[in-house]
């Protein structure tokens, strides 16, 4: 879980960099918003793929990969107790989080729900559906709803806001809001994804700013933005007219329409996250151990894989290898390197140390379990299965 963690954080960081260096002050705004929407799931998926890129040096004469170390860590009881402390007391704070945030957004959701109930329903010719309301001092919209102070009428300002309001029911722009705090639930923690809710808002402004001022002309909907800047209900996952600051707002207002050629500036995301993304598949592939030429990279060229994933194999390790009592009673310490071979069906075809080996009987148990591995998800070559091998290093550790 901590790698699939950074390696988010690492595609998510990247994705904010580039939109910060390339995008932010560009007037695309609807390719802007996709472009935040498909980052965030591309950040949460890519590390998913773990071994779908090609794999170098396959084939039953070379050792392509070298897998990460695996810790085998022998524990005395108190540490355990005291590491098994640990573990709940950080997952009692993350379940507060959690819960905190989620209990946040369904009084939200009551709130509004209350607000639907109790407010007289007038359904807009234009679309949307207008409800009257003490509670609303600007209007702001969720769905397809839309409330509005209860002196609201056909004043330009009032109709500037209602243009504003129809512009985000219009875009659905509170689907991208509850995913977004759906997903700050779940990662309340992570800086990057309350980024990711931010600047999604702030875009969302931005689009329903543009599509309301081309109703009246910029300097009157400017003032207007001017005059809003009062309190209202705070419910954090409502489109509110008065949202996002009001400096950047009237700065992307005013500026000038992005030239259609700097769209060339989107196309350069995909090939640097597809770049980014390639060496992050790369850590078993870092060379062979033989001299022997390794055919070129194909598409249908994949390593080996253990069911599960690596996090699947870090149990099995974990779990199947029993630390030497010789080794416990001398408090002795080490690092065993196999080399492993998988037949065509993915089968531990063979398995020895390499030496020199710390310990004989460390060699020895870490030999035994990987023999008694299950059948890996075979290599393939030209999309054929093939034998590989792989080197994969245990460590074994008193705490």
């Amino acid at each position: 879980m901590f790698t699939y963690l950074l390696q988010v954080s690492l595609f998510w960081g990247l994705f904010a960099l580039l939109y910060n260096l390339l995008l932010r002050r560009e007037t695309f705004f609807r390719a802007n918003r996709f472009y935040l929407l498909g980052t965030l799931a591309a950040g949460l998926l890519m590390p998913l793929t773990y071994g779908l890129a090609p794999a170098i040096g396959l084939g039953p004469d070379a050792f392509p990969a070298y897998l990460p170390e695996f810790t085998i860590v022998l524990q005395q009881v108190g540490h355990s107790a005291d590491n098994w402390g640990g573990i709940q007391y950080l997952a009692w704070i993350y379940g507060i989080g959690s819960a905190f945030t989620a209990m946040r957004m369904l009084w939200g959701v009551f709130r509004i729900g209350r607000l639907i109930r109790q407010s007289p329903a007038e359904q807009l010719p234009v679309g949307g559906v207008l409800l009257r309301t003490p509670a609303a001092v600007v209007p702001f919209s969720f769905f397809h709803w839309i409330f509005v102070p209860t002196d609201f009428d056909n004043r330009p300002d009032d109709k500037n806001m209602l243009l504003h309001e129809l512009a985000h029911v219009r875009a659905w722009h509170s689907v991208d809001v509850l995913l977004l705090e759906i997903l700050c639930i779940v990662f309340w923690f992570h800086p990057l994804a309350h980024w990711y809710r931010r600047s999604l808002r702030t875009v969302h402004e931005y689009q329903a700013d543009a599509a309301a001022s081309d109703q009246t002309t910029r300097k009157q909907y400017s003032l207007l933005l001017l005059r809003q800047t009062q309190p209202q209900l705070a419910l954090s996952f409502a489109n509110h007219f008065f949202q996002s600051p009001l400096k950047q707002r009237l700065l992307m207002l005013n500026r000038k329409h992005s030239p259609l050629t700097r769209r060339w500036k989107f196309g350069l995301v995909l090939p640097v996250a597809l770049v980014f993304w390639g060496i992050s598949q790369q850590p078993f592939s870092v060379g062979p151990l033989t001299s022997s030429p390794a055919p070129d990279k194909r598409p249908a060229n994949t390593a080996a894989q253990f069911p599960g994933g690596m996090a699947a194999l870090a149990t099995y390790l974990t779990q199947a290898i029993k630390y030497p009592e010789a080794a416990k009673r001398e408090n002795a310490e080490g690092r065993v390197t196999l080399k492993i071979e998988l037949d065509k069906t993915g089968a531990v075809a063979n398995v020895e140390a390499v030496q020199p080996v710390p310990r004989t009987d460390m060699a020895d148990e870490a030999v035994r379990v990987v023999r008694q591995m299950p059948n890996w998800q075979p290599a393939l070559q030209e999309g054929k299965p093939v034998q590989s091998k792989f080197q994969l290093p245990i460590q074994f550790k008193l705490n």
